[in-house]
Parts: C-alpha cells; sequence; structure tokens
C-alpha cells in the first residue's frame, strides 16, 4: 500500500472516528505505522489537518448545536499553544531518542484508554444533557 493511498485511509476512518468520539490521537500511531512518518512528522500532519481543513468546519457543526463553550476553548488554546511550543522543542531537540517519544506515546494512549474504559464500566461518563435521552 502505498503512503499516500494508506495516509487517505488513515484519514477516512479517523474523521469518521473525530466526528463519532472524537479519535485526533489515533492519527499518530497511524501515520507513524501504516503510512511511514516519524513521530515528529506525523504530530506535524496532525496539528496541520486539524487546524484549518478539518477543525473550523467540524467545530462550527459542533457550534451550531450549541455544543462548544467558547470559554473553555479559550482556555484550552492558550495552555495547547504553551504545551506544542515546548512540546516540539522537547521533541525536536534531540534530548529524547525517538524511541523513547514512541514509547510515551504509547504508554499515553493506554493509560487514558484505561481511563476511559474504567470511567464508563464504573458509570462515571460525561453525556451531554441534550444527548441524554
Amino acid at each position: 500500500m502505498s503512503a499516500l493511498f494508506a495516509a487517505l485511509v488513515i484519514g477516512t476512518v479517523a474523521g469518521t472516528l473525530i466526528g463519532t468520539i472524537g479519535a485526533g490521537a489515533l492519527m499518530v500511531p497511524s501515520l507513524m505505522f501504516f503510512a511511514g512518518q516519524s513521530m515528529q512528522g506525523a504530530v506535524g500532519v496532525t496539528l496541520a489537518m486539524q487546524t484549518i481543513p478539518v477543525g473550523i468546519g467540524g467545530a462550527y457543526l459542533y457550534y451550531k448545536q450549541g455544543l462548544i463553550n467558547l470559554w473553555v476553548v479559550a482556555a484550552v488554546a492558550i495552555g495547547m499553544l504553551a504545551g506544542i511550543l515546548g512540546g516540539r522543542a522537547l521533541a525536536t531537540s534531540g534530548e529524547i531518542s525517538p524511541v523513547k517519544l514512541e514509547l510515551l506515546l504509547g504508554v499515553v494512549l493506554v493509560v487514558l484508554g484505561g481511563v476511559t474504559i474504567a470511567k464508563t464500566l464504573l458509570g462515571y461518563t460525561t453525556v451531554h444533557p441534550k444527548r441524554n435521552s
């Protein structure tokens, strides 16, 4: 499978998941393992595609339904910008090897997945009141 075709398939699957359950974390490992991107390259592609072509349109649809709190968006955006600047500097400085970066990604995904599964099984889900039917 060519890298561009793999990227198209990854984008389609991730887009479907992002639109339903939110799955941006799937993009980085998918681009690494199926499209041959380095971790830093996969992060860059993911950031680029989430910003203008996907982010604005998707956010608008959710905003129209009253599902976005703009104060939360502003707070997250400020924190993310600071984190992205620091994370990019750390990831590209050479102080952390690419193998350790991939290991960190795997650990974060496993921990977040475990917490999500545990909370759901224990009944601690966050269901939007408009959707709770």
